[in-house]
């Protein structure tokens, strides 16, 4: 991109700016409400379906948001990101009144699924946050948004425990449709539409492609454990999803109008990005795992020395620091991108997991111990994801903005389940016994510490490819920035303004 680079002029004034950003937070959360509020409901819902297959009700929302981002990405970059987020938010709306209303499980999958196409909603906020920020606010803004995450992943488990108490787990979905019911009319008047449009052909074949080749990787992937990794429906689904992945690129080399350009996809800004925060964020979902397990295993067991016996409730509180940290330190990693550039944030955020990696190691189960690694989490955690969305607007010119930034959301879903699938490979090695009554398995002390060993492996990866990237060492400025008049766009796709 040329150093002549000219600004977009920002759609809202200064003095809007935190009103809108409030709301661009506030509904951003559902995406987050709809899997932290949700997990806790899992026996409750067993129960009332007489289901074993709780496990769906979790994964379903990941598959059907990878499956369609693709398509809602080309469709923000064609008809406005606010439009599609409303539009997203209403199908939001409606599945959580059938998941609420199901009168079985099947009907309950099919709201989930529809609950499951807002996942992606952090990314397009993140472009929607781009486009009509005054651009010397963007980096402190994209870093905002993180707030809330940590807000969602803080107040969601108390909030649905006393949903799930009082009301069991059809009360979780009817705060999300009353969430959503009272949100979207304050968005849809209140937030303005991103001025930037792209005219060009949708490229369906590519969108087929790519949306349910990640998803049938990520089912491959997030299934394997329980199929089998040898069995036949789990290498279909894992050589199905890689084949259309790899037909989604030759596709992409011949197509006159891509879906992303791969001089983009594969170029020295966009591609090490993914690769450090997947690697990174690789550290992340992998203590996530592995603490609950440690914390709620009965304390006493001959053989370990973890275990504190924690409700769900209890958990929540011993590590809420996480999330409380994360919500300080998100801005405040938007603002230091500004100074030092995202990718030395993205370098504190992997260094910080690394330690969280090594304190975990330890096994720690006294409540000081796991507020300690809690608040190193939620730096790193805050440092990430603002890093993160930094680094991507970054990477990514305007006119495919949107679409760019699906694919990448689509990658953290896609690295998420690697992450949870490959630690549950290597706990699976050393399990300990198996509880008759209960058939909870309990896991040997080298389960934990081996899973952090490879998980901080992973990490160190993300963090050498960071350490060698180009992109990102100057500080942020809210955004790849168009190419001066005169200069043809990349891709040469015309970019219009909106009246």
């Amino acid at each position: 991109m040329a150093d002549n680079d000219i600004p977009r002029p920002a759609v809202i004034s200064k003095g809007r700016a935190l009103a809108v950003l409030a709301l661009v937070i506030l509904l951003s959360e559902a995406g987050t409400f709809e899997i932290t509020m949700v997990y806790p409901a899992l026996p409750d819902i067993a129960s009332k379906f007489k289901t074993l297959n709780t496990a769906w009700v979790a994964s379903i929302i990941t598959l059907a948001g990878a499956t369609v981002m693709p398509l809602v990405g080309n469709a923000a970059d064609k008809w406005g990101k606010k439009r599609v987020i409303v539009l997203l938010g209403v199908v939001f709306l409606t599945g959580s009144v059938i998941c609420a209303l199901a009168p079985n499980f099947t009907t309950l999958m099919i709201g989930r699924a529809l609950q499951g196409c807002l996942v992606g909603i952090v990314s397009l906020s993140y472009s929607l946050v781009r486009d009509i920020m005054p651009r010397e606010l963007v980096p402190v803004a994209l870093g905002t948004v993180v707030t809330g995450i940590g807000m969602a992943a803080l107040a969601g488990p108390f909030v649905a425990g006393w949903l799930i108490d009082n009301h069991g787990p059809e009360g979780v979905f009817w705060f999300l449709a009353l969430y959503a019911v009272i949100l979207l009319p304050f968005y849809a008047f209140v937030i303005p539409e991103s001025p930037v449009r792209v005219e060009r052909p949708v490229d369906y074949v590519g969108t087929l492609l790519l949306g349910p080749g990640i998803g049938a990787l990520l089912l491959g992937v997030t299934q394997g454990s329980t199929w089998g990794w040898s069995s036949g429906r789990t290498l279909t689904f894992l050589i199905l999803g890689a084949a259309m992945l790899i037909g989604f690129g030759f596709r992409e080399r011949v197509c006159s109008h891509p879906l992303i350009s791969l001089d983009i996809l594969l170029g020295r800004r966009f591609g090490p990005t993914i690769l450090a925060v997947a690697c990174v964020s690789y550290m992340m979902n992998a203590h996530a795992l592995i603490s609950p397990t440690m914390l709620r295993t009965p304390a006493g067991i001959p053989g370990l020395s973890y275990g504190a016996g924690l409700s769900a409730t209890e958990l929540a509180v011993w590590t809420c620091p996480l999330g409380i940290t994360a919500m300080f330190v998100g801005p405040l990693g938007g603002w230091l991108t500004t100074k030092i550039g995202p990718r030395n944030v993205l370098l504190a955020g992997g260094l910080l997991y690394l330690l969280v990696m090594l304190l975990g190691s330890r096994l720690f189960t006294l409540q000081w111990e796991i507020g300690l690694v809690a608040l190193v989490g939620g730096c790193a955690n805050g440092f990430l994801h603002s890093s993160n969305a930094n680094l991507i607007q970054e990477s990514l010119p305007a006119s495919q903005n949107a679409v760019g930034n699906s694919i990448a959301g689509m990658t953290a879903l896609l690295a998420a389940g690697i992450a949870t699938a490959l630690t549950g490979v290597v706990m699976s090695d050393h399990v300990l016994m198996v509880d008759a009554a209960t058939s909870s398995v309990v896991y040997a002390d080298s389960a934990l510490t081996h899973a952090y060993a490879y998980a901080a492996v992973v990490g160190v990866v993300g963090i050498a490819v960071a350490l060698l990237m180009k992109h990102g060492r100057a500080p942020a400025r809210g955004g790849l920035i168009e190419p001066a008049e005169g200069l043809p766009p990349v891709g040469d796709v015309p970019v219009a303004a909106a009246s």
